[in-house]
């Protein structure tokens, strides 16, 4: 019976949204400016993740016109080129924007175009040299979109909006059993972990555990940890830190970005005494862990 109710639920959900989901072409420009504002803010935090800053801002975006956006901070930061395409060009695409379009970096004191390039989904592309790091600067970046896009939108959005909160409803009513039944996460205790002093480290969780205390470890810090980790009291390279943790990304990192996230891990480590990373003069670091 219960089953006979739930199909006819779903027949009734299905009627509603296709009785409503007549298609109409929005307007592009609405939508571009709408959802572009959004990515391009997300492409600038993710610069700044990338430099090593995780604190300071990233300020309003400026639409400039019709289809160009203004990327501003408010702090300063270094970045490579390699680096920037890579993000804009992943975040424009999985956002669904235009994927014909234009960037140019600026120099906040002397307005002056300090890196720049156009892609087109036609293979003609203008892409400049890349490898070459930017130093720590004031930058303003500038995405220009070429191409055009339409999105679809359904007329009588309130009758969609009922019929997926219906159907949601119904399905909780019927699945909550299940849902109750569902597999717990794993716990942190049945993980691998890595000693470190009074720390167990779970690399498969980016996870730090001192007794009750459990400290989140960002992605480059998990992998950086990892390294010192298989090799206590032992120097590890600079060299060996910025390949094994930046390269599989296609990008080289300058020293700085790695002695932030050293230094993050000390703080991380605080908690126990007897564990602390050291400076290699002219060499690396040093994980050191006492007795």
């Amino acid at each position: 019976m219960k089953a006979k109710i739930y199909i006819t639920a779903l027949a009734v959900f299905a009627a509603i949204a296709l009785s409503a989901g007549t298609l109409v072409v929005s307007n592009s420009e609405e939508f571009l400016e709408k959802r572009a504002i959004l990515v391009v803010r997300e492409i600038g935090h993710q610069l700044l993740l990338h430099a090593g800053d995780s604190t300071s801002r990233v300020l309003p975006v400026k639409k400039l016109d019709a289809h160009t956006f203004q990327l501003e901070f408010q702090s300063q930061f270094s970045f490579f080129p390699d680096t920037l395409v890579k993000i804009i060009h992943q975040r424009l695409g999985n956002a669904q924007l235009p994927l014909d379009y234009m960037v140019n970096v600026f120099n906040c004191s002397s307005g002056d175009i300090i890196f720049g390039y156009e892609v087109r989904t036609q293979n003609n592309s203008i892409m400049p040299c890349l490898g070459r790091g930017q130093p720590v600067g004031c930058y303003k970046i500038q995405i220009a979109f070429t191409g055009t896009y339409g999105l679809p939108k359904f007329v009588n959005f309130w009758w969609i909006l009922g019929g997926i909160l219906i159907g949601g409803i119904l399905f909780s009513l019927f699945n909550k059993k299940n849902i109750q039944q569902q597999k717990q996460p794993e716990p942190v205790e049945e993980t691998p972990s890595i000693t470190i002093g009074k720390y167990a480290f779970y690399p498969e969780r980016s996870l730090l555990v001192n007794e009750k205390e459990q400290v989140e470890l960002s992605d480059k810090e998990t992998k950086i940890l990892s390294i010192f980790a298989t090799n206590q009291n032992q120097v590890v390279e600079r060299d060996r830190l910025l390949k094994e943790v930046w390269e599989d990304e296609g990008v080289f990192v300058v020293g700085r970005s790695l002695d932030v996230f050293v230094s993050k891990l000390r703080k991380k480590l605080q908690g126990d005494e007897a564990v602390k990373i050291s400076n290699v003069h002219g060499k690396g670091y040093k994980l050191e862990v006492a007795g």
